[in-house]
């Protein structure tokens, strides 16, 4: 291992940087054609396909994306001529027709050489792992038979550089981009296998008995799933991830077998994390998994015994789970409300956000072109062929930035201080209430019959009916009547309030201002 490598156990947000997109084309057309079932003989279909999964992340949605699919016919190998096998498949730069007559057409087909392989690349791939530098979450997986070429593909086995090694390199270039722009990126890699449906991390020996389960945890924060107790790594350079790559191949589960020398008995999945930041700006962040899936397998052609026979048996558990999930995804009568079975195996857990969820996503569906293997090859195209169907609801991933944070707080505190001060004024208010309320109507109404009637008395004669204790009206020392009547009215006023203690209560902007004020005045 390289010093560019950094251990850390802990789990890391799943992530992303900003870099420059790279317009991503279509190079293929995307119908299916000249099919005899009904699996391929639906049409894509232009409404988006709802996102069976937790989307609690932090981010806005950027659109439905189609799953990519590139049909990788690869010539015929060595044990396949010796057999006398002829080849089966008829294929062009989009389409592939069986032997029968059938035709499906997929986003690209290639031969599987290092030239058409690097152009498939730059047409479907590279923006994906670019994106992740945007907080675009990106999967590449590799579907079919055993010993179709799927591990060649992906260049997750021997010196082929395959998919692997071009993300690699287009990551990193992507990274000291953004670095040139002062963005701060780091990228944590982890590397696990599925085998027999349990989860065994790449990056740690087998017997290390201090080393905890790997297990798959729902995130609340940033939706999807992640995995808890897998080791990550920090890596800093094409060089470190090829280390880690290497690191987790030599422990991954192989085997030989009638069908291939060396195949794969698990499923592999390498993950990419990506955080980047600028200043106090908000953080992206993104995860890009690359995935090896074991081949399908049929039990009597390759008369596989004891444990090859169990794990040929887990693998097609694993296979069909998938199948599953990608049919529900695909059934037009499920696809707004139905249940897609993702808990039916871990494989499926773990692919949830790659198909249906928040992903762009490309899989290369590799087959055998040769006769002897036609069943497995048709049910590989079928089932590439529903893929091609699902469409994802992708999801730029960031963070608020520490800035927001801060603001968003003051404005809280603030709100809440105001809230605690209007609290306050009613508390008052209602004391105020209580007390009118509690002044008896015996008090009251004696009150108001008198100072009606002096009121009116003096509204109409401009003297007192009955002799009262009142200031004189004459002499020098006298109050005007102007003065008086005022002071009768205020008093009226003060005995029709205290007699409202009898009615409900009322609220301070229910009353008259006048009111309002003679109570101030009062008090």
């Amino acid at each position: 291992m390289t010093s560019d490598v950094t251990d850390s156990r802990r789990s890391v947000p799943h992530s992303v940087p900003n870099s420059p997109s790279r317009a991503m084309s279509r190079s293929r057309s995307a119908t299916i054609r000249g099919t005899n079932d009904d699996d391929e003989r639906s049409q894509r279909s232009s409404s988006p396909t709802t996102s069976h999964r937790s989307s609690s992340t932090a981010g806005f949605v950027v659109g439905a994306d189609c799953v990519k699919v590139i049909a990788v016919v690869r010539p015929l190998i060595a044990r396949e001529i010796e057999a006398n096998a002829s080849e089966a498949l008829t294929s062009s730069d989009d389409s592939v027709l069986t032997k029968s007559g059938r035709q499906f057409t997929y986003d690209g087909v290639v031969t599987g050489s290092e030239d058409e392989l690097r152009e498939t690349y730059d047409a479907n791939v590279r923006d994906i792992v670019e994106g992740t530098l945007r907080g675009l979450n990106g999967s590449v997986m590799a579907y079919g038979q055993t010993g179709s070429g799927k591990t060649h593909t992906m260049g997750m086995g021997g010196d082929n550089p395959g998919m692997a090694r071009r993300v690699f390199e287009t990551l990193f270039e992507a990274v000291a981009t953004a670095r040139v722009r002062d963005t701060e990126v780091k990228v944590v890699s982890s590397f696990i296998e599925i085998y027999k449906d349990n989860i065994r991390d790449l990056l740690v020996d087998a017997g290390d008995e201090l080393t905890p389960p790997v297990t798959i945890r729902e995130n609340a924060t940033e939706g999807g799933v992640y995995l808890n107790g897998a080791r990550m790594m920090e890596v800093n350079n094409v060089g470190a991830c090829v280390s880690v790559l290497n690191e987790g191949i030599l422990r991954r589960a192989t085997a030989e077998s009638t069908m291939n020398v060396r195949s794969s008995r698990s499923h592999a999945i390498l993950t990419l994390n990506v955080e980047c930041k600028v200043g106090d700006a908000k953080a992206t962040f993104a995860k890009l998994h690359l995935v090896d899936l074991a081949g399908s397998e049929r039990v009597t052609l390759n008369e596989n015994r004891g444990q090859r026979f169990q794990e040929g048996v887990q693998i097609n558990m694993g296979l069909l789970a998938l199948s599953n999930c990608i049919s529900a995804l695909t059934d037009v009568n499920r696809r707004e409300w139905g249940h897609v079975p993702y808990r039916d195996s871990k494989l499926t857990r773990l692919m949830q956000d790659s198909l249906g969820g928040n992903s762009r996503t490309v899989m290369f569906a590799c087959v055998s072109p040769a006769d002897i293997n036609a069943d497995e090859t048709l049910n590989t195209l079928k089932y590439a062929s529903r893929a091609r169907n699902i469409r994802n609801r992708v999801v730029m991933n960031f963070e608020k930035s520490t800035a927001m944070e801060l603001k968003l707080k003051r404005q809280l505190d603030e709100a809440n201080e105001r809230i605690a001060q209007l609290e306050c004024l009613v508390n008052v208010l209602h004391e105020e209430n209580l007390a009118l309320k509690s002044r008896t109507p015996e008090r009251v109404e004696p009150e108001v019959a008198e100072f009606s009637r002096l009121s009116v008395s003096i509204e109409d004669t401009g003297t007192p009916r009955t002799p009262m204790h009142t200031p004189s009206l004459d002499g020098p020392n006298s109050t005007p009547l102007s003065e008086l009547l005022m002071s009768c009215k205020r008093a009226r006023q003060r005995a029709e309030i205290l007699l409202s203690a009898k009615s409900p209560l009322k609220s301070p902007q229910s009353m008259p201002r006048g009111s309002v004020d003679f109570i101030e005045s009062v008090n």
